[in-house]
């Protein structure tokens, strides 16, 4: 492979992967251009960080205790009435929902699981 070949190679590879530096950058002067980049990417850093506790923030509201909450969790045991998991954070309960029907539909299971977290939560 020729030397011309080759460099143009690696410095494809170079831009492709953000690894350049431009003629501007080291010609003498730009000091005060290469500081003021640097300011913005501090800036840019603490705008993560905010951003970073705002999501965590809003993660510990969505996951703080707030009642009985139950979801769909299969048992796959061609049972449909304890497809249903409820918890309140620290405690679970598998409920088996509505008992008296031979054959549950799913619709039929979602209503039974809302009604029974709804019990639970004292509605």
């Amino acid at each position: 492979m020729p030397f011309r070949t080759a460099a143009a190679i690696i410095t494809l590879s170079l831009a492709l992967t953000g690894c350049t530096t431009s003629s501007y950058d080291l010609e003498p002067g730009n000091e005060d251009h290469l500081e003021s980049r640097d300011d913005d990417y501090q800036q840019s850093e603490e705008y993560l960080q905010a951003e970073a506790d705002a999501y965590l923030d809003q993660q510990a509201a969505d996951f703080a205790p707030s009642g009985w909450r139950c979801y769909w969790d299969p048992t796959m045991n061609d049972d449909w009435h304890d497809d249903y998991q409820c918890t309140n954070g620290v405690d679970y309960d598998r409920p088996y929902l509505i008992p008296d029907d031979s054959f549950v539909e799913g619709w039929e299971i979602d209503a039974a699981a809302a009604e029974y977290e709804a019990s639970l939560n004292g509605n």
